[in-house]
């Protein structure tokens, strides 16, 4: 009678578990340091389920970088001696504790436990009985499987650059025009007026030779020509050493009494669902009554407008907020003066 042999011999498969373990500690330790000496990449993480840890700066880097390590010495520990319900329950808790915490940093370590896993079972699965569930005898199990595997990891992998993209991803720069002078203030120049005065210098020239030419060129007086008015203004301020932000923000009221809302040589950190937000609260609360959302981020960098409804009081608000409406965290806050 022939011998029933496994997936991976038992010995070969015992040394690759175990060697997966020791990566994945390792992995682990080494996440565990690199966040204890960032922290950009501890506040990046607070977009998180970290930001409802009571505190925040030196005390979240301690915790967040001591508690990896720690979850990922556990999981290898439990796992150590062999795979079984016991042990997957807390290799599974400990796994769940680090991803919650630190999420995308935590991915290589969670794999390498994972990959401890397979190894062991391929150690003690064997191959007779994985032929008689494989996909010869069950195509249509295995295809679906094999599908709701592949959406599986596209879902996370979406799901993981997502949250990671603020490191990678500058965002978008836009100079717009506010379209009027502000009385007493200099507005950036953009793009589109370089052609005008271009039109301007060319038309002088013309006027030298041909007087009547001058005549035709004078342009007629319109009423964006009219000078605004400065309501409030406020220097942009990110939230901590990953939410940086720099510029100027303004509010001010146009010639026809419109109320633009104007970041100017601005930028901020990338970030998804990122909105702008009006608030009475200087401090940049923008959950409490008379905040109002004016739009979504234009762009991360540059000068860009928004139009402020007409049926609120623009002296009612004390800041501008960009905000994180995803995870609930503010990015950037300009307080007026």
């Amino acid at each position: 009678m022939m011998a029933m042999t496994t997936v991976l011999p038992p010995e070969t498969a015992d040394r690759f578990r175990r060697l997966l373990l020791i990566l994945a500690a390792l992995v682990g330790v080494a996440t565990a340091g690199f966040l204890l000496s960032s922290q950009p990449t501890v506040d990046f993480l607070r977009e998180g389920p970290a930001r409802f840890l009571p505190f925040k700066g030196d005390e979240a880097r301690l915790f967040l970088g001591i508690s990896a390590g720690i979850a990922a010495i556990v999981a290898a520990a439990a796992l150590w001696r062999g795979v079984s319900i016991a042990s997957l329950i807390v290799a599974a808790v400990a796994l769940g504790a680090g991803f919650a915490l630190v999420h995308v940093v935590f991915t290589p370590t969670l794999g390498l436990v994972v990959l401890a896993v397979v190894a062991d079972l391929a150690g003690s699965v064997q191959r007779d009985r994985l032929a008689e569930l494989g996909p010869r005898q069950y195509p249509v199990r295995w295809a679906a499987g094999a599908v709701a595997g592949v959406i599986g990891l596209v879902v996370f992998a979406a799901i993981s650059w997502w949250l990671a993209s603020p490191l990678f991803d500058e965002g978008e720069r836009i100079e717009e025009d506010l379209g009027f002078q502000v009385a007493g203030m200099a507005t950036t120049p953009t793009p589109t007026q370089a052609p005008a005065a271009t039109a301007t210098a060319a038309a002088s020239d013309d006027a030298t030779a041909t007087p009547t030419a001058t005549a035709t060129a004078t342009p007629e007086p319109t009423q964006a020509s009219g000078m605004g008015e400065l309501i409030a203004m406020g220097e942009l301020i990110g939230s901590d050493s990953f939410h940086t932000a720099s510029g100027q923000v303004l509010l001010v009221r146009g010639p026809d009494g419109e109320v633009i809302l104007r970041f100017q040589d601005f930028e901020v950190r990338n970030g998804p669902d990122l909105f702008i937000y009006l608030t009475p609260d200087p401090d940049g609360d923008v959950h409490v009554d008379g905040a109002i959302n004016l739009s979504e981020i234009k762009a991360t960098s540059g000068s860009v407008n928004y139009d402020v409804p007409l049926d609120v009081d623009p002296d009612s608000f004390r800041s501008a907020v960009v905000y994180c409406r995803a995870f609930s965290v503010i990015f950037a806050t300009a307080t007026f003066e």
